[in-house]
């Protein structure tokens, strides 16, 4: 019996590798990277992508009720099913139709309401959501994430932090593929979508912001585990190093290249996270700490990776390869935009408080609220805050949704440092990730990608197993 379920707690080597598992994931990722990386609900690459999620999310399904996997336990992850399955809730709430002397009476409906008297409409049944169709487009896309966390649940407990390398692979490619974008002609067949940043590196996605707040996010990583002595896919230490120190200077160069002020800033906070995480007394598999290395050494290190950087970016600048600094100096009509429309914002969240205008819907609501200085040929297609986009969209419970996905995520990591002897390397990635996420939402729209959820699904999923179960990131917890 003791046999029995140190078997089903750690799966054995050749058991990880089973095939039609690491097909179905190899072949979701590919299908988000080429597919999921832009945030508009009209790309025609969702077509294809939300079937296969359904398909993939369909097979992880199967594994779990059939009990093919049935030592894969929930560990953890009920906060991540029970968010989702609100989120679902609430939209299909927003989008069922209700009498219209109810509708009438709702926060911000009287401006429609004069016009359904004016057209001699007043009868109709309405629902919460000022555009049901935007509203069931947005439940269609938490189809990606609910297969992300089930292709999650089903593979290896023993193995879980293996996804912190495919996010490094995936930011690995999307650096090489923005560099050759960089190298081709603009608007050319390395481009996946029609609305994209067409001269700039943006790699899998359309907006060259996701794709350096990406490469940021995967900069962190690389120093995670590098200050964690982990393998990269079970390849020994000595490569593993050589390995991690090439990609991360690969996704930094692919991060000076992009044009991206808001990736920018986050990879300078990946970066000064990462000299932390460098001069950390390094950690053995079981989370013990070693014995502390030459501090000298470590702080040559430090001042030769700050002053590589620095002059890596000099150089670029100089040769006017850096965009992203020169945006820093100048103001643009994008930056201007997010800073006038502010006020109309919160203006918008005081309207349609509590309930919100309903899931996709920012565009058409902004549309009634636009102020006339600031109509120009362009419009303003997502609120360029996250944080103040899902308070306008989906109101109070949405809010509260958010404030207790951050408190969550909060105690999860407490909980995750005294779990694993103390090591402050936890501390500061799962920190430093919340950071960078949330810096990134304040002035755009970054999870509202496919590939960016679905990732992102997968760091707070390995931190809310690894919580319960520090098997999952390698050790037993507490000597």
């Amino acid at each position: 019996m003791m046999n029995n379920r140190k078997s089903r707690r750690i799966a054995p080597k050749g058991g990880i590798a089973d095939r039609a598992l690491l097909l179905v994931l190899g072949v979701f990722i590919v299908a988000i990277c080429l597919l999921g990386g832009s945030a508009r609900g009209d790309a025609v690459q969702l077509i294809v992508l939300r079937p296969l999620a359904c398909l993939v999310a369909g097979y992880a399904l199967y594994q779990l009720a059939a009990g093919q996997r049935g030592a894969q336990k929930v560990e953890g992850l009920v906060p991540l099913y029970a968010g989702l399955a609100v989120l679902v809730v609430w939209m299909i709430i927003q989008l069922i139709p209700l009498p219209y002397q109810l509708w009438s009476e709702l926060p911000g409906r009287g401006l429609i309401a004069r016009l359904d008297a004016a057209g001699d409409q007043s009868g109709l049944w309405r629902p919460i959501s000022f555009s049901p169709s935007r509203t069931a487009n947005s439940l269609a896309a938490l189809i990606v994430p609910l297969a992300a966390v089930l292709l999650y649940h089903v593979y290896p407990n023993a193995r879980k932090k293996d996804f912190l390398s495919l996010i490094i692979l995936i930011a690995v490619c999307n650096a090489l593929l923005g560099i050759l974008q960089i190298l081709g002609p603009s608007g050319g067949p390395l481009y996946f979508y029609e609305f994209t940043n067409s001269s700039e590196a943006v790699g899998f996605f359309a907006n060259r912001n996701h794709s350096s707040v990406f490469s940021a996010v995967a900069l962190l990583i690389i120093s995670y585990m590098h200050a964690q002595n982990w393998r990269f896919f079970g390849v020994n230490t000595k490569y593993t190093s050589m390995a991690l120190v090439t990609f991360y200077l690969l996704i930094f160069l692919s991060s000076i290249l992009n044009g991206s002020r808001a990736g920018f800033l986050c990879g300078g906070i990946a970066l000064f996270i990462g000299l932390i995480l460098y001069n950390l007394k390094p950690v053995d598999a079981a989370g013990h700490r070693k014995k502390q290395g030459n501090g000298i050494a470590s702080i040559i290190g430090s001042v030769a990776i700050v002053a590589f950087s620095v002059l890596l970016v000099l150089l670029f600048f100089v040769s006017d390869r850096v965009p992203a600094i020169t945006r820093l100096i100048e103001s643009d009509n994008m930056s201007n935009l997010r800073t006038s429309a502010m006020p109309t914002l919160l203006d918008m969240i005081a309207t349609y408080w509590p309930f919100g205008t309903g899931f996709g819907t920012f565009d058409k609501v902004y549309f009634i609220h636009e102020p006339d200085e600031l109509l120009m040929p362009s419009y303003f297609n997502q609120a360029h805050n996250d944080w103040l986009q899902i308070l306008i969209e989906g109101g109070v419970l949405a809010g509260l949704l958010a404030l207790a996905a951050v408190f969550f995520y909060l105690v999860s990591v407490l909980k995750l440092f005294a779990a694993a002897s103390r090591n402050p390397a936890h501390l500061y990635f799962w920190f430093g990730i919340m950071v960078i996420l949330a810096v990134a939402s304040l002035v755009d729209y970054p999870l509202r990608t496919p590939l960016f959820s679905a990732v992102a699904v997968w760091i707070v999923a390995l931190l809310f197993t690894a919580r319960r179960n520090p098997e999952a990131l390698g050790f037993s917890g507490r000597p």
